[in-house]
């Protein structure tokens, strides 16, 4: 019997792993089986079983290479722009495709969020995601701050996580009420960015008072 080398059963492996990812965006988790998941691949039921437990796994596997797989297209996209306009421009196009326009991608993260709540492992496979959204958001401001592109008080933290946040935002608002155009969702994310390249350099004294606790605002 030919011996079974570790590139081969990591071939197979992968294969299973793009059928899958093939077979969650065509019908979500719900509707999707693991024998579905056998025809797309042309493997056998027991080579999927023998690399995954069933399909809740196979589907955590299916997003965390689809995760991956954006991750280092974008990356690629902005490594050689010169602006900050340019880079956050891109990245937000991006982030704006594979959220609202690619209809497949957004089913599968929508799948993931409902299923998330009965899943330990996956709510903490989506934290991860969210996470690793922010750190390269946060990356892309740092460096522009670095190079003197943006000022340097601004709240990088703070800004990244809300950038990824309202890029969800419209994976949600797409299912709640239908269709948007690209425009209208530009304009959105846009009108943010537009904000944030109009910042002076130097930090307004009217800024301070948005970060004073609330019974200094009157507020209590």
């Amino acid at each position: 019997m030919p011996r079974v080398t570790a590139a081969h059963e990591q071939a197979v492996r992968q294969r299973i792993v793009d059928a899958s990812i093939e077979v969650f965006r065509e019908l979500g988790f719900q509707k999707a089986t693991i024998q579905d998941v056998v025809r797309k691949s042309g493997l056998s039921v027991g080579a999927v079983y023998t690399h995954f437990k069933g399909k809740e796994e196979l589907f955590l596997e299916a997003c965390a290479c689809e995760m991956a797989a954006q991750k280092a297209v974008l990356v690629g996209q902005i490594a050689d722009l010169a602006t900050v306009t340019d880079r956050l421009r891109t990245a937000i196009d991006f982030a704006i495709e594979a959220a609202v326009f690619r209809s497949d991608e957004g089913q599968m993260r929508l799948h993931a969020w409902m299923m998330a709540e009965g899943s330990t492992d996956l709510r903490a496979m989506l934290g991860d995601r969210r996470q690793d959204m922010v750190r390269f958001a946060q990356a892309v401001l740092c460096t522009s701050v670095e190079r003197g592109e943006l000022p340097a008080w601004i709240d990088v933290d703070g800004l990244a996580s809300a950038f990824i946040t309202l890029i969800d935002g419209f994976t949600v608002r797409v299912a709640e009420g239908g269709p948007v155009t690209p425009d209208e969702v530009r304009r959105e994310a846009y009108s943010l960015v537009d904000l944030l390249l109009a910042a002076p350099m130097e930090r307004p004294a009217v800024t301070n008072g948005l970060r004073a606790e609330p019974e200094s605002r009157g507020l209590t």
